[in-house]
């Protein structure tokens, strides 16, 4: 009986030492590390950044983190902290200290509630090594002369103290990006926008270097105010029941014509517009115009910037800005390109229905839109005045013709100025010595 009895003691006792066992592994024992996060991930930063430090243990919970700041070997700003049981998840915002230009490291050390390593726990640690930089780009202005146009366009020319990693012109909410040259100056296409107050609004150029250090300043420029065009547009039943099926798969349940047609002018317009600034980006650094722009012989039908108001049975129903020139000649005419470029854009872009654009670089594009048929492909170079595609009534249009855009950045610009070789030599070439 006695040995059955310690038999029974140890498989007892065996018992409750797995139990027991089990129990701290449970609870005490995870081979998972802590997971550390440093946002955002730069390379070079100033005094006004703070970075957002996350750490997140997926087993017992957090025990204890640390984050330090060094740079030459010094130890610049440390914060520790305890963390209490029960939790997982640490979030911290992280000034950083007085810092002396050149590199330093952040460092971020966490250690969970495990009893692994001896006690010690599982231990992580997430170093970042940027670069501290406080003093902002100098700007210095190469061109002089800036005769502006109320929504016609310019060329500035400058250079920066550093690299940076976006400079150009602001003007209002209208951005210009500036490309730098071989000569190391950087070359900048703006505009003085149609709908931008020649009293109030001040072009400047801007820069902003890797670390965040903004500079601007402004330049010597004038600008006329210009009077646009008033038009008056009647929308007719035949109109709407012509053109509005193409747009109703883009407005589902609008079974309104006359709904579809203002969504159209209002809606799509807008995102058509975006579409084509998003393009914009697609230029080249190499500057293509080697004289005026070649204009489509045809008849003027509507001029840029033209202001319109659609009216419908006698009631005025919204109102639009045309930001291109229409012209017309016969019915699918050969639509010449203005200037050799690439092919940036083709396709289907909503209210101009079947388009092409034009990329002739640092910006400059050409739009040519309602087009019934395309004989280009994206990616394509072609000649000044080789045939791109021929007319139509695609898209938004009324009647057979070309509708055509110049735009600086994805803003359309007056095209007359890019017609006119005087003004070209006085406000572009005569700057880049052509």
């Amino acid at each position: 009986m006695a040995l059955k009895f310690k038999k029974g003691f140890w498989l007892v006792l065996v018992l409750i030492l797995a139990v027991g066992a089990g129990y701290v592994y449970v609870n005490y024992v995870d081979r998972e590390e802590p997971v550390i996060g440093i946002e955002p991930e730069v390379s070079h930063t100033n005094a006004e950044r703070s970075f957002e430090i996350q750490v997140h243990d997926p087993g017992l919970g957090l025990k204890y983190v640390e984050v330090q700041v060094l740079q030459n070997g010094e130890v610049k700003k440390s914060v520790q902290e305890e963390i209490e049981p029960g939790v997982n998840d640490l979030q911290a915002s992280l000034e950083l200290p007085a810092l002396d230009q050149g590199e330093f490291e952040l460092l971020v050390r966490a250690v969970d509630r495990s009893i692994v390593n001896w006690g010690r726990g599982n231990e992580s640690l997430a170093s970042r090594k940027m670069v501290f930089d406080s003093v902002p780009p100098s700007i210095s202005l190469v061109s002089s002369i800036h005769n502006l146009n109320q929504g016609g366009a310019g060329l500035v020319i400058y250079a920066l103290s550093k690299e940076v990693e976006k400079t150009g012109v602001q003007l209002g909410e209208y951005f210009f990006p500036a490309y730098q040259k071989p000569d190391g100056n950087y070359y900048c296409l703006f505009s003085f926008a149609y709908d931008a107050d020649p009293q109030g609004d001040t072009p400047r150029v801007m820069a902003e270097d890797k670390a965040g250090n903004k500079q601007g300043t402004g330049f010597n420029y004038h600008v006329n105010a210009r009077n646009f065009r008033q038009a008056e547009l009647n929308i007719s039943d035949g109109f709407l029941r012509s053109q509005m099926p193409q747009f109703e798969s883009k407005f589902p349940g609008e079974d309104d014509l006359l709904e579809v047609f203002l969504r159209v002018n209002r809606e799509l317009r807008e995102q058509n517009r975006n579409k084509v600034r998003k393009i914009s980006a697609r230029t080249s650094t190499d500057f293509m115009l080697e004289g005026p722009m070649r204009r489509k012989p045809a008849a003027f039908m509507a001029g840029y910037a033209d202001h319109r108001t659609y009216y419908y049975e006698g009631e005025e129903i919204d109102r639009q800005v045309h930001l291109g020139v229409d012209l017309a000649s016969t019915a699918q005419a050969p639509v010449p390109a203005a200037e050799r470029g690439e092919v940036v854009f083709t396709g289907d872009l909503g209210i101009y229905g079947q388009t092409v654009i034009l990329d002739h670089g640092l910006g400059l594009q050409t739009l040519y839109a309602h087009l019934s048929s395309i004989d280009v492909s994206e990616g394509q170079e072609v000649a000044r005045e080789e045939n791109i595609g021929r007319t139509g009534t695609t898209g938004l249009a009324v009647g057979d013709h070309l509708h055509f855009e110049v735009l600086v950045s994805g803003i359309p610009v007056n095209p007359a100025e890019w017609w006119d070789g005087t003004w070209l030599e006085n406000n572009i070439f005569s700057k880049i010595g052509y």
